[in-house]
């Protein structure tokens, strides 16, 4: 089995006290924090182990000679921060270049969790027009081989974005102007959907659980892809998603 230390090195890394500091202002950029245990009592550790827990990220105490191996500088100073992988898009790209786009449609992945079901909604995304897609930092798949492979490359070509909290990312959508909706596989709404809007965010929720309840709360329409056929009472995720998209595609043109 490899060793974390051999895990991480694949990674681009942020080393020393005032990069990582640096790199905490975007802390979506960050996928766990490297720091030595002989800084367990300091200052420095309370600092960053405050800023870890406000912002959900990894924080690993580590030793001296595993950070050394990590480390590209040789001037870690105890402390590496460890980047997410190449592949992942910036948040704060999104919301520079949202000005840009009157008309636009996005997705949110509320826990998939299935390399295949991530594969497959992407490469619906992608076919549908929709390039930005936001996941939750954590209990969520993410970019991996298996998605890769079930996308056909599509990941490649679309903005993958992860963020700490879903519920505070729908509330930014709604002050820029996002109408928000959800599907579920039992609704009130059984009607057709109505994706009338300029700007619009479609979520889908995790195979198992769908979405989250507090999530829910956050949406202005929920709906249910109506079936004829009483027996299936659910769609598979990826398949209710690429329904939903398609319907989004073709309001939007």
């Amino acid at each position: 089995m490899p060793s974390r230390t051999n895990k991480l090195r694949k990674n681009p890394t942020s080393e020393g006290r005032r990069a990582v500091f640096e790199s905490l202002k975007t802390p979506e950029s960050i996928d766990s924090i490297l720091i030595s245990k002989k800084l367990d009592k300091s200052e420095l550790f309370f600092e960053i182990n405050e800023k870890c827990k406000k912002f959900k990220i990894e924080l690993v105490l580590s030793e001296d000679k595993e950070m050394s191996k990590l480390s590209n500088t040789g001037k870690h100073q105890g402390v590496i921060a460890n980047l997410v992988s190449e592949g992942y898009f910036p948040e704060i790209k999104f919301w520079d270049n949202l000005d840009s786009s009157d008309k636009l449609n996005v997705l949110i992945l509320d826990g998939i969790q299935d390399p295949h079901n991530f594969g497959s909604i992407s490469r619906s995304a992608l076919a549908f027009g929709i390039e930005n897609i936001f996941i939750p930092k954590k209990r969520s798949v993410g970019i991996t081989p298996g998605s890769i492979r079930s996308s056909a490359g599509a990941i490649h070509s679309l903005n993958i974005i992860k963020v700490v909290n879903i519920s505070n990312l729908i509330e930014k959508l709604k002050k820029n102007n996002f109408w928000i909706y959800g599907l579920k596989g039992k609704s009130k709404n059984k009607s057709n959907i109505d994706f009338n809007k300029n700007r619009k965010a479609l979520v889908v929720g995790s195979e198992h659980d769908g979405i989250s309840n507090l999530v829910e709360t956050k949406l202005d329409f929920t709906y249910e892809i109506p079936m004829k056929f009483k027996k299936i009472d659910s769609l598979n995720a990826s398949v209710a998603a690429s329904i939903a998209m398609f319907q989004m595609f073709e309001i939007s043109n």
